[in-house]
């Protein structure tokens, strides 16, 4: 199974178009990477490929990718794609791909999928385009099946886990984020993506335990990160009870797991991680953790 992280940074990226903080100023300096927002590739054959998520970024990602159309044609390695929340950072990237010769194959809960279609119209849009397949997450085990029936060489399952939903939704709550573990069938191997945690809840323990990789929300490394930063009056309180900190919640519990691949995603721009010669970033790595990159490809 091979792992290509499209994109590393949360929401606006890694410079963020409207900000000057500490971090965004040496990206702009090239004294830290740049990073797209978060998405992720998976392929046992590495020529059909499911992504995880598809990012306002999905565009410049996919230009980038290693597999392109042939010469002549239109066509696509990228078949099938597993959302797991309705946040703008995670799909509006769909409306980009109003192109695709067939119609977009898109795995949620239906909570999820009730947000993203009354509140964003997806449906209706991209129907005047390609089209849309929606299907349903499983909770338990499943062959993950590409649009037009055929085996990818892997399993999966979703795990619902709690979140907000999205800003733009005023309707009815709903559990609105999931985790997704997807396993290859010949070897076994495994991969958990869990871009956006709130809390440790025992099936997502229970998860991160098993896994042979983990890819896991590294949006802050504490509460006072935009204070530091230098960006102190943004309204920072929901957005920041959406997400477990690492220095005071993940970081013990991520390190102590046998996952041989342990990385965090997500990173916000206010996060201090992204400097490379950071003390924060120094501890996360000697707990074994690594920080994602755009382009990182994991193999398993």
């Amino acid at each position: 199974m091979v792992v290509q992280v499209l994109g590393s940074a949360a929401g606006g990226g890694v410079p963020q178009w409207n900000c000057g903080c500490r971090q965004c100023e040496g990206a702009h300096a090239g004294l830290l990477e740049s990073r797209t927002q978060c998405s992720f590739a998976i392929s046992v054959d590495e020529r059909r490929w499911v992504l995880v998520n598809a990012s306002p970024d999905l565009r410049p990602q996919l230009a980038k990718f290693r597999l392109q159309p042939a010469p002549g044609t239109r066509s696509t390695p990228i078949d099938t794609i597993l959302l797991t929340d309705a946040d703008l950072d995670h799909t509006l990237g769909f409306f980009l791909l109003r192109e695709s010769p067939t119609p977009v194959s898109i795995h949620s809960s239906e909570g999820i999928r009730r947000v993203v279609e009354e509140g964003l119209r997806i449906t209706e849009i991209l129907d005047s385009y390609c089209g849309i397949q929606w299907r349903t997450a499983p909770c338990s085990f499943e062959p993950l099946v590409l649009k037009n029936g055929s085996q990818t060489g892997m399993e999966y399952k979703a795990v619902p886990i709690e979140g907000p939903c999205p800003r733009y939704w005023k309707g009815v709550s709903y559990s609105s984020r999931l985790a997704y573990v997807l396993r290859e069938l010949a070897t076994g191997s495994s991969v958990l993506f869990a871009p956006a945690v709130a809390r440790f809840e025992p099936q997502l323990l229970v998860e991160l335990s098993l896994a042979d990789a983990i890819f896991f929300d590294g949006t802050f490394w504490a509460d006072d990160d935009f204070e530091k930063s230098g960006v102190p009056d943004l309204p920072t309180g929901d957005l920041l009870r959406s997400h477990l900190p690492i220095s005071s919640g993940s970081l013990e519990t991520i390190a102590a797991q046998r996952a041989k691949h342990k990385i965090y995603v997500h990173i916000n721009n206010t996060n201090p991680i992204l400097w490379p010669t950071s003390q924060e970033r120094k501890v996360v790595e000697a707990r074994g953790i690594q920080l994602a990159a755009d382009g990182m490809t994991v193999l398993l």
